[in-house]
């Protein structure tokens, strides 16, 4: 199923999962760049469109094409600004301030999916994708997030929904639709913090669980997928 032999009759286009090669150590390190950015603010811009070119390059379509990255840093880099200081605003311990804070950072999300989805190419140039998703509807999202955790396990199955929404909202020549259960990513994601949390691990552990992740998303036809 994920060889790339099913074919849509509309444009042979080949289906089924991602097929991604995140390398261990360019993984980690990229990661760490982007948390330096986030943390320093001014390189914010340039440390975000650095990693997400770094995660479409090692992500391939079933059919083999590899995926590739047009942003550049200064299409809105108000935005990653924005989203760096506001996460130094988020260790503010006023419940009023950090309630803001989540809010905003959901709003402001939307503009990064959209710019991320506009620039997304294969090396063929032939895909094309944009993001339809409504803004409030993000903010709903996240908010169910919040709560769903104090469940203390019911945010795997919000992520779930979540990414389900997130990938019917890519219009374009191919769809998407996402495939994991929230068990497993409950189980997967306990696993990677409890690797996390032995420190050596931590490389490979975001390696296994960033290959998994994104093996989740599928390629349907357009239709299919909205």
């Amino acid at each position: 199923m994920n060889s790339g032999s099913e074919v849509s009759l509309a444009g042979a286009l080949a289906t089924g999962p991602l097929r991604p090669s995140f390398p261990v150590w360019r993984l980690f390190g990229r990661s760490l760049l982007y948390l330096v950015g986030q943390i320093l603010v001014v390189p914010a811009p340039w440390t975000a469109t650095g990693y997400y070119r770094f995660l479409c390059e090692q992500v391939a379509l079933p059919d083999g094409r590899r995926l590739r990255f047009s942003g550049q840093p200064g299409d809105i880099w108000y935005v990653f600004i924005a989203l760096a200081v506001l996460g130094w605003l988020h260790n503010t311990r006023h419940p009023g301030v950090t309630a803001a804070v989540i809010l905003v950072t959901a709003l402001l999300t939307v503009p990064v999916i959209r710019w991320f989805c506009a620039n997304i190419r294969t090396e063929d140039g032939k895909l094309q994708t944009s993001f339809n998703g409504e803004t409030l509807a993000y903010l709903g999202w996240s908010i169910l997030f919040v709560v769903s955790l104090v469940t203390i396990i019911g945010w795997a199955w919000v992520i779930k929904a979540t990414m389900h929404w997130l990938c019917r909202s890519i219009d374009g020549t191919i769809g998407f639709t996402f495939t994991a259960s929230g068990s497993a990513i409950l189980g997967r994601t306990v696993l990677l913090i409890l690797l996390c949390a032995l420190i050596l691990p931590i490389p490979w552990a975001l390696r296994w669980y960033a290959n998994w992740f994104a093996s989740q998303v599928s390629v349907v036809a357009p239709s299919a997928g909205g």
